[in-house]
């Protein structure tokens, strides 16, 4: 089972943008020039790829007009299957001269083929995939030829049972081709949206494991969009120059504005869907300042303690959060604060905690640095072995030029901070705990550190940040420290 297949430089599976079919079947009207005319405008409007359909029709059924061949209901109601597929097939004389012009504009050029013999002709021209039709999903032997040519698959299961579906995915897998998309499908002409269970695609892709799309005769966009927000890795619409031109696939085909428009509306709603996100958004971070905090609301001396009198949770954002109410009740005051202004951590006595580090903490210190999130973010990102920390932990202790501290809030423990000493300079890293990160308690940790490294009469402070680590970077250019750019950001402060 694959996640992902890739087409060309086209990587085709979740997360990744969808990839679009132009669908031309019959709507080229038996002209050369129009079936080159679609494909131009497939690509103006779009899509990645324009896709025919090689059978003729004594490859698909054979010239019998009884009534096992006569079309009773739906679209084509009337027709008998021969002079249909006589009407709709695409002339494999064309098929070259197509394949050209697509890639002359710059357009994946596809083709679904119903026998053998279409295999073997694509093989020919260089096809670089298949698609397989949903009535063709049944023919076994005609899909075990295709995946024996080693290239990516992509199947519509329409009609299919699970059972069905499973069969045809294990006939492919058995021959060693595990390059395979399969697309929800509704065969019916034009398809009613009530009929087409798109909530399908999401047990598609737990169920059978690779990339799952959409096959959509429904008209209009409403669908394709709807299964892109599903999770749909692939989209094949019927598309015509105008529902004008008399053909078979007309009536339920795609026009260019139509088809641009989709196009349109599937990257909008793959910008909509963007990546698991938590946190303001780029447009909302102005709007965290007028969310509620601490403030003060009544004057408060230095030494006085902290009332629900003379603090309140309001509006703006600027003082502590809302959660650090209770803590703060009862503590003294380090300073003389007026109304209408925040209530900031070093306005609270032992607002945290800084206590050396001893051996009592070994456990402590390896939980924090063996953290996935640290570990990330760390310049040695492998798992930690406890001996290996134990040994660091126990010569660190040791060492007069390290200062290692433990931080807490309360009594509970939010972090560590450490400074390697180098004359009057030294290094500082940080680790805030799991549950305590963004929300504020790494820039006050650091804050006890300047002051911790103050009181060691140092004068400088520096640090290292990986590229990447965009909480770093931003708390350390809050606090002033000036930075140079490089895969490493070195960051530098005068304390």
């Amino acid at each position: 089972m694959n996640q992902e297949i890739k087409i060309g430089n086209r990587v085709i599976g979740a997360g990744h943008p969808a990839y679009i079919i132009a669908e031309m079947s019959a709507n080229h009207a038996g002209s050369i020039e129009r079936a080159k005319e679609i494909i131009r405008a497939a690509k103006e409007c779009g899509a990645d790829c324009v896709k025919i359909q090689t059978y003729t029709p004594d490859t698909l059924t054979i010239d019998c007009h009884n009534s096992y061949f006569h079309i009773d209901n739906g679209t084509w109601e009337g027709e008998n299957l021969y002079g249909l597929y006589q009407k709709a097939f695409t002339p494999w004389e064309w098929h070259q001269a197509l394949k050209e012009e697509a890639d002359r504009v710059g357009i994946d050029f596809l083709s679904t083929p119903f026998d053998n013999t279409a295999v073997d002709f694509l093989e020919d021209l260089g096809m670089s995939f298949y698609k397989i039709a949903s009535f063709e999903m049944v023919d076994l032997p005609l899909l075990r030829y295709v995946a024996s040519k080693g290239k990516p698959i992509i199947m519509s299961t329409g009609m299919g049972t699970r059972e069905e579906i499973q069969e045809a995915i294990d006939t492919i897998y058995a021959t060693g081709n595990h390059q395979l998309a399969i697309l929800k499908c509704s065969s019916a002409y034009p398809a009613n949206p009530a009929d087409m269970h798109l909530s399908t695609i999401r047990d598609m892709a737990e169920t059978f494991g690779c990339p799952v799309g959409l096959s959509d005769h429904s008209m209009g966009s409403l669908s394709a969009a709807t299964a892109v927000a599903l999770g749909a890795s692939v989209i094949e619409k019927h598309f015509c120059i105008s529902r004008e031109i008399e053909n078979p696939d007309a009536s339920f085909s795609m026009t260019p504005y139509e088809f641009k428009e989709m196009v349109e509306e599937i990257r909008k709603v793959e910008a909509a869907l963007g990546k698991p996100s938590y946190g303001p958004s780029e447009q909302e971070k102005n709007s965290v300042v007028f969310r509620r905090s601490i403030f003060v609301v009544k004057d408060i001396k230095a030494g006085e303690p902290i009332t629900s009198d003379n603090i309140r949770v309001i509006r703006p954002g600027y003082g502590l959060m809302p959660r650090e109410y209770d803590f703060v009740l009862g503590k003294t005051c380090t300073a003389d604060v007026e109304r209408g202004m925040p209530l900031t951590a070093d306005l609270v006595q032992d607002y945290m905690q800084v206590i050396e580090a001893d051996l009592s903490h070994m456990d402590l210190i390896y939980e924090l640095a063996s953290d996935p999130e640290t570990r990330a973010q760390s310049f040695i990102t492998e798992a930690i072995p406890y001996a290996t920390h134990k040994l660091w932990f126990t010569k660190t202790l040791e060492n007069p030029d390290r200062k290692l501290y433990v931080v807490l809030h309360g009594d509970v423990p939010v972090g560590s901070y450490r400074l390697d000493l180098k004359g009057d300079q030294a290094e500082i890293g940080y680790t805030v705990a799991p549950g305590y990160r963004h929300r504020g308690y790494g820039k006050e940790l650091l804050k006890y550190g300047e002051k911790q490294a103050k009181s060691l009469g140092l004068k400088v402070l520096t640090a290292q940040v990986k590229k990447g680590n965009a909480a770093s970077l931003k708390l350390f250019r809050s606090l002033g420290y000036t930075e140079t750019a490089g895969d490493i950001v070195s960051f530098t402060k005068t304390i």
